[in-house]
């Protein structure tokens, strides 16, 4: 896929500053972040809020060139150098944000793909806007996940819940086949895909049962794609 619209007069978003304290350091995806290559990367990250994990990548000197493009509020980091608002999914804004700021070496995917319509194409123009041989780096829950079979299976429920796996705000929900398929889409291949889930009880129980349960403890996958060509 080709972006090849003629520009559009929009101007981003001006970053306000923001205190670095305890709340912005648990937003960072460090469990995820582990992935991103060493370089420094002309970033983008979609839906990444505040931009604290664009912001520490580039503390630690993965990112020379941070974007933010995200559906809700206008505040970001200083260590943001471009932020957008507006949905995700309108190719518009991301016309708008590869021709300001693209192409890309590394886009962030993290806690997003489920919440959209059509992730899909998403994708695919998320792929338009990376160079060769770069990488989208997502998180995605797994629907597969025993806190959602356990009341579904046994008790006949499926109760939303403000966040987790049962996000209300979830439209699009994934297993490893769909999960992998999804960042597999034209030239997009998929390199790395980790089962993560926590808690040292969960992860004796995977020691003790040989891994055979390791779908079902799974909360995320964690993937690394790269483009191709």
């Amino acid at each position: 896929m080709r972006i090849d619209r003629p520009p559009l007069q929009a101007a981003p978003i001006t970053c306000q500053q923001l205190n670095l304290d305890a709340e912005y350091h648990a937003l960072i995806r460090h469990e995820v972040l582990r992935l991103v290559p060493d370089g420094k990367h002309r970033l983008l990250d979609v839906g990444g809020g505040i931009g604290a994990s664009a912001a520490h990548l580039k503390s630690i000197g993965k990112a020379a060139e941070t974007t933010v493009v995200d559906l809700v509020g206008t505040a970001c980091l200083p260590q943001i150098d471009h932020a957008f608002g507006g949905d995700i999914e309108d190719p518009d804004l991301l016309q708008q944000v590869f021709e300001k700021c693209g192409p890309f070496d590394v886009i962030l995917c993290l806690d997003v793909l489920e919440h959209l319509s059509d992730p899909w194409t998403v994708v695919d123009r998320l792929t338009a806007m990376l160079t060769p041989g770069g990488h989208i780096i997502a998180s995605i829950p797994n629907v597969r996940n025993y806190r959602l079979l356990g009341p579904l299976v046994l008790q006949g429920r499926f109760d939303l819940q403000e966040r987790g796996i049962l996000d209300k705000t979830h439209l699009r929900w994934f297993v490893e086949g769909t999960a992998r398929a999804l960042m597999s889409r034209g030239d997009l291949h998929v390199e790395v895909l980790e089962k993560f889930f926590e808690g040292p009880r969960k992860k004796l129980f995977n020691l003790l049962t040989f891994g055979l349960f390791r779908n079902f403890l799974t909360i995320q996958f964690y993937i690394r794609a790269v483009k191709l060509g």
